[in-house]
């Protein structure tokens, strides 16, 4: 259940419906245009977001803190993630990738009594997304978890795919996502969401990409929890 909760979040930024015009003949990598971190609805799909989803399969890494100095999260492109705030969703951190929102990355924290028990951090993201599921009509298809090391431990990533079919957005999302014990009895949790557009493929290839080179180098900076959320 872990997945919709990154899907709802993409759905509640993009606020709109997606179009999936698929670009002709072969697409080469290029960054979106600037992104001024103004509101916006969303995107079309089509050649831009194609070329986006390739840039983001390819492009060298650069380090992005949060505005609490608490996590570094190495993201492709780097300076072209542009900061978010979630609707009526509050969380630790959240960037998109050009103001079409080619990709959306967001950080989640919850508590739980004792974040070494195996299992406790998945949990306690379960109930967090649950009350949003009675709200969107998200269908979720599973990929075989992944394994990854993180700070001498093991940490699992799910991958799936997110259809949902709402009246503010009908489209494929490709999810992945990790929990981290990163705090005294608190977890964080972290999410890649790339829409679909006529282009699940290249935006499953950005999404493994994440789960492989992303998600284990995620560093905590802080001893203790940060204090605010947006």
């Amino acid at each position: 259940m872990r997945g919709p909760l990154l899907a709802v979040a993409a759905v509640a930024l993009l606020g709109c419906s997606s179009a999936t015009t698929q670009p002709k003949g072969a697409v080469m990598a290029a960054p979106p245009p600037k992104d001024d971190g103004s509101a916006s609805k969303g995107g079309q799909g089509g050649e831009t977001h194609a070329a986006a989803l390739e840039q983001l399969k390819t492009a060298p890494f650069l380090a992005r803190v949060d505005r609490q100095d608490a996590v570094k999260i190495s993201l492709p492109d780097g300076e072209r993630w542009v900061r978010v705030k979630f609707w009526a969703m509050q969380s630790l951190v959240g960037y998109r990738y050009g103001k079409d929102h080619h990709a959306i990355v967001a950080g989640f924290v919850t508590r739980v009594p004792d974040n070494t028990v195996t299992g406790a951090c998945g949990r306690s993201i379960e109930d967090l997304a649950r009350p949003w599921l009675d709200a969107f009509d998200v269908a979720i298809k599973h990929d075989p978890p992944q394994a990854v090391m993180w700070n001498r431990q093991v940490v699992e990533v799910d991958l799936l795919t997110a259809k949902t079919a709402t009246l503010v957005a009908r489209d494929d999302f490709a999810v992945a996502f990790a929990s981290y014990p990163a705090w005294k009895n608190a977890c964080l949790t972290v999410g890649i969401a790339i829409p679909g557009r006529g282009e699940i493929e290249r935006a499953r290839e950005v999404r493994d990409r994440f789960a492989k080179e992303v998600f284990p180098k995620l560093e905590i900076l802080t001893p203790t929890e940060p204090p605010e959320r947006y």
